[in-house]
């Protein structure tokens, strides 16, 4: 009972907060006041018109990441003034990053005069200059007709900030690092049950802890300085650059997955998919993963990565990346951008999400769902 009442005022607090809040307040007036003034003649435009604070999840990644990509794919972003979504730019890092985009906020679709594409989370008639419509779901479950679509999970908004995409590298050149990992690795974060009960897989720390066991020990590189370690050219089987002991800079992460011919793509705290698989693909490194199918267009083992079911399998898939030849390697790599390039180049899942039938519904959740 106490429990379902603290969530039950979490959730008012929440509510109400957009409307009397003084940081929220300002943030809304501030961006009400853009207007539409930062359009450009003859801008293709994107309508957001989000009610719900569920498209804030995640730190307001979720928003972020797909109005960045709405962006890159050359669309203008328009808001509507909903006061739920918009105030809370005043609070979420993520959503802030937007705020230096040109975009705009309306009070009315009646102020969008021309042909727009809209994007929204209420089931509603809208105007016939809506010329495609997606309404997004947040229900947690899989594509099941046609004109469904899933999010997909993109590099994080503290990568993107930092770093122009895509990220540019030598496609055929032999990389210093045969596998590489790097990331937080905390006890008591990245060893929970749930990914275990739910989801029937490997932790963080469990596929690290069989990782290391496949090398001897002086063939695991830990580094201390990350950058003396991104200077060199030495090379290493194995590299494990943990968080809390060497911090690699944001803006030369995609740098570090670079130096590596696989990355062992761990899952995140409470599900599989993680961005530092997205960052990894983005940076050529090809990934050794139990949750190939949790992407929207499942990674396929051997082709442009190495999957693998339970803990022999990983093993096995360590013993596969040490043992290949550079021209094996090559070809893996080759896949992965061109899988990178397909799905997941700046401003891709955009143009997918506007074309094929005029009105589809984005599945904002389905990589959360166990499969």
């Amino acid at each position: 009972m106490n429990h379902h009442f603290g969530k039950s005022l979490e959730a008012a607090v929440r509510g109400i907060r957009p409307w009397l809040w003084p940081s929220y307040r300002r943030a809304f007036r501030s961006l009400v006041a853009r207007g539409l003034r930062e359009r450009h003649d003859g801008e293709p435009v994107v309508c957001c018109d989000f009610t719900s604070q569920a498209i804030d999840a995640v730190g307001g990644r979720y928003y972020f990441s797909l109005v960045r990509d709405l962006i890159d794919a050359g669309y203008f972003p328009v808001f509507t003034a909903r006061r739920s979504t918009l105030a809370t730019f005043g609070t979420s890092l993520m959503k802030s990053f937007l705020l230096k985009e040109r975009l705009g906020v309306i009070r009315s679709l009646d102020e969008l005069q021309q042909p727009y594409f809209m994007i929204t989370d209420r089931n509603v008639t809208v105007s016939s200059r809506a010329e495609r419509v997606v309404t997004v779901n947040y229900e947690w479950r899989l594509c099941q007709q046609p004109d469904e679509i899933a999010f997909p999970v993109f590099v994080h908004p503290q990568i993107t900030t930092q770093i122009k995409l895509p990220y540019i590298y030598q496609e055929d050149a032999m990389r210093p690092a045969r596998i590489f990992f790097g990331g937080n690795t905390s006890a008591g974060k990245y060893d929970r049950n749930i990914l275990r009960d739910r989801y029937a897989m490997l932790t963080r720390r469990e596929m690290l802890e069989i990782a290391g066991a496949a090398f001897s020990g002086d063939e695991i590189y830990r580094p201390r300085d990350a950058l003396a370690w991104l200077a060199s050219a030495d090379a290493y089987p194995f590299v494990l650059c943990e968080t809390q002991h060497c911090k690699i800079p944001g803006d030369r992460w995609l740098d570090a997955l670079a130096k590596a011919d696989f990355f062992l793509a761990c899952p995140g705290v409470g599900m599989p998919l993680c961005h530092n698989l997205i960052e990894a693909l983005a940076a050529g490194a090809v990934p050794i993963l139990q949750y190939a199918a949790f992407l929207p267009q499942p990674l396929e083992d051997g082709v442009n990565c190495l999957a693998f079911a339970d803990p022999a399998g990983l093993a096995g898939a360590i013993r596969r990346a040490v043992a290949m030849t550079p021209e094996e390697i090559r070809r893996l790599r080759a896949n992965v951008r061109r899988y990178h390039d397909t799905y997941l180049a700046p401003g891709r899942f955009a143009n997918l999400l506007f074309t094929g039938p005029p009105r589809k519904t984005l599945l904002l959740n389905a990589y959360r769902v166990p499969r």
